[in-house]
């Protein structure tokens, strides 16, 4: 699991002082970008390798309400890695500071050749970082 801890803004609320759902999808976007980076991929080397990831069919389970100024974590778990028909699924889960579930994204990723514009499988480089260990060794 990777791991990271925010906290709720303004901007991130509405008038109710509420975290809305367009906040939600940017902290799920932003986990993804810091996971990429921490495994050294930073979006210029993203560019240089001409793929990216793309996203699509965003579901949002709410349990529990994030306020303003309330402390949070966000955890990314992997959950369907099918390269096969080149997705990724993967569960973005939101925890106050008791550690009660109050949100999750379930999203689906697909990696995107920006020279052919086609939707490809990850460079085995990357794609490691996504699989558990007992999956590398099924995949080569």
């Amino acid at each position: 699991m990777f791991q990271r801890n925010y906290t709720v803004k303004g901007n991130d609320v509405n008038d109710f002082m509420v975290m809305q759902n367009a906040a939600y999808l940017n902290y799920s976007s932003k986990l993804l970008e810091t996971f990429l980076f921490v495994k050294g991929y930073t979006k210029l080397k993203m560019n240089s390798l001409k793929v990216g990831l793309q996203k699509k069919n965003d579901q949002i389970i709410q349990y529990k309400p994030l306020l303003f100024t309330q402390a949070f974590s966000i955890e990314l778990e992997f959950k369907n890695i099918l390269f096969t028909n080149q997705k990724m699924c993967v569960a973005i889960h939101f925890y106050n500071i008791d550690k009660e579930l109050c949100t999750t994204i379930n999203r689906e990723l697909f990696w995107f050749d920006y020279s052919s514009w086609q939707t490809i499988s990850p460079p085995k480089k990357i794609s490691k970082y996504f699989l558990a260990k007992e999956d590398l060794r099924k995949v080569g």
